[in-house]
């Protein structure tokens, strides 16, 4: 079991959040990154943490999108977006999803989804470690959900 950490690296304590709840899709590619967040989502449970993922976009605040966009999930992504209430961002982690990574565009997939789409958070890695992940989502929560690289 991953432990997540109150405190960042330089000793600061992670700050208070407003809940903020994240729909996760994989969209092709070695699943790598789905696993690193799936360790990360489960010590996010255990420490009854403000950031959560949900099983529906009707009840996500943030997209998060891992893999390759490929050609034949490209619709359920806008779908999922669709879904989404409300003000909702776009987040794409891992290196296939931010510029293809080892996937580049051909027949069968479009490259990253940071090409196609405005992302509010960008996370390169291959793949990032969960304390990454976490880092950047508390990151760019507390810094009032602008657009940027971390």
């Amino acid at each position: 079991m991953a432990y997540l950490h109150l405190f960042g690296p330089d000793g600061v304590a992670v700050p208070r959040l407003v809940t903020l709840d994240i729909f996760h899709m994989e969209t092709g590619g070695c699943t790598g990154c789905a696993m690193e967040l799936r360790s990360l989502s489960r010590a996010l449970v255990a420490a009854r943490a403000a950031i959560r993922f949900v099983p529906t976009p009707r009840q996500a605040a943030l997209l998060l999108v891992t893999g390759s966009l490929t050609v034949s999930m490209a619709p359920v992504v806008e779908q999922a977006w669709q879904a989404m209430p409300g003000s909702r961002s776009l987040a794409a982690v891992g290196d296939c999803a931010v510029d293809g990574g080892l996937f580049p565009p051909n027949y069968a997939v479009l490259g990253g989804v940071a090409r196609h789409a405005h992302t509010s958070l960008l996370l390169p890695g291959c793949p990032p470690s969960p304390a990454e992940i976490l880092r950047a989502l508390v990151d760019w929560h507390t810094s009032g959900e602008q657009a940027g690289t971390v």
